[in-house]
């Protein structure tokens, strides 16, 4: 009598730990989402996501929707598509250069720098041009490699600011190069991480 009491009682225990697991996988839960294509380091504004409900997947991460407003003004650490599910390892608030570099601004115009755009993570070349204010140590042809950080937003004129992580060597001289003016953006291979670890 006693095993079929035990065995009623197991059966009854198993089935409320069934009916909380349905519900439990039933209950949705409130989570942010992209809106629109999100380029790597793409500074995030208020348009750019939104939330939505999902159901399940307690192993996937996400961002709740109440720190929605907290991701206002953080840069993607990757490239995101329209409906990707957002978390918190796609932002961070500041870009830092990669070990052993300093980040150097690199204003240019349209034309000193590659019309298919450049992104986050390219590896690059700011390359001396000919022409404009001379400064020694600088003759047309100096190549300095890095890795693009952050493309500003293009002004107008089609012209923006490139934040290059560049050799801490290096950077005092292409930081002269770009203040003359004399200089341009080669996208040497797409890609990378543009931050070391």
């Amino acid at each position: 009598m006693r095993l079929v009491l035990l065995g009623v009682a197991l059966a009854v225990v198993f089935a409320l730990l069934a009916v909380w697991a349905v519900n439990r996988a039933g209950e949705a839960r409130s989570v942010v989402v992209v809106v629109k294509d999100i380029r790597s380091g793409d500074q995030i504004a208020s348009s750019d996501s939104a939330t939505t409900q999902l159901r399940g997947g307690d192993d996937v991460q996400t961002v709740p929707s109440s720190k929605l407003n907290s991701l206002i003004g953080k840069r993607a650490e990757q490239a995101m598509p329209a409906g990707t599910l957002v978390t918190e390892s796609d932002f961070e608030n500041r870009i830092t250069p990669r070990s052993g570099d300093a980040i150097v601004p690199i204003a240019v115009t349209s034309g000193q720098f590659p019309a298919s755009g450049l992104q986050r993570g390219d590896v690059v070349r700011v390359v001396v041009t000919g022409g404009g204010q001379n400064i020694e140590g600088l003759e047309p042809g100096t190549a300095f490699s890095g890795v693009v950080l952050a493309p500003g937003d293009p002004d107008d004129k089609g012209g923006m600011t490139v934040d290059v992580s560049i050799s801490s060597a290096d950077a005092p001289s292409a930081a002269a190069a770009a203040g003359t003016g004399r200089i341009a953006i080669i996208n040497v291979a797409p890609g990378g991480t543009g931050q070391d670890g």
